[in-house]
């Protein structure tokens, strides 16, 4: 029989629970790359909306979004792992948790975006001085470095280190052609949410493979 040294502790196990609830279904990448396609898309919208409307564009597109992914969450993903009910209340707050750092982070980004040289027409930014230091996309790539891969480590997720980086470094590569070559489509931002994307679709694709929905017997 195992012994003790041998079972996992109530801390693995919890965030073995919290791994499957938050990331086996490949909803929060999904979420993750759309949102980030949307920022990718941001300075361009601005250019042909105007800033006032493109903030409530993305704003209404932000909040579409995360309806979609609780719902889907709760109607797609509940059926099939089930919610231990004893910890039904925490894992959810977890689960909210989680989505409420994403959709901070976000902002954080988009006010990195307006105030940053991507806000700026092609006119102003060729007569912008070519010395710049770059050193607030330089804190916001080890800033999303550090909360992407503190994320890793607290839910066992090797996948968020890896965004979080990409995403960092996309920011500053696309702030980089905005500045230099007035670039008003972030590419190297719309790859990363792409390769984001097609992890979620892949873990998507296996979770409903891998898990049928449960049927509940009398």
């Amino acid at each position: 029989s195992p012994t003790m040294s041998d079972m996992p502790s109530f801390r693995e196990i919890q965030k073995r629970t919290l791994r499957m609830v938050n990331f086996t279904d490949g909803l929060w990448d999904l979420l993750l790359g759309a949102i980030f396609l949307t920022l990718a898309l941001y300075p361009k919208t601005r250019e042909m909306l105007g800033p006032i409307w493109n903030i409530v564009l993305f704003l209404v597109i932000l909040t579409l979004l995360v309806v979609l992914y609780l719902l889907t969450r709760m109607y797609l993903s509940g059926p099939r792992i089930g919610y231990a009910r004893a910890r039904r209340t925490r894992i959810m707050r977890i689960v909210l948790l989680v989505t409420v750092v994403l959709v901070l982070l976000t902002f954080g980004l988009v006010l990195v975006t307006l105030l940053g040289p991507g806000s700026q027409t092609p006119n102003e930014i060729r007569t912008t001085p070519l010395a710049r230091s770059y050193i607030v996309e330089w804190i916001v790539v080890f800033v999303m470095g550090g909360l992407f891969s503190a994320m890793g480590y607290a839910f066992g997720v090797a996948r968020l280190y890896f965004y979080g980086w990409m995403l960092g470094l996309a920011n500053l590569a696309s702030v980089y052609m905005s500045h230099t070559a007035g670039w008003t489509f972030h590419v190297p931002g719309a790859i990363a949410a792409g390769i984001i994307l097609a992890i979620g679709i892949t873990q998507l694709i296996r979770f409903l493979r891998n898990y049928p929905v449960q049927t509940q017997e009398a």
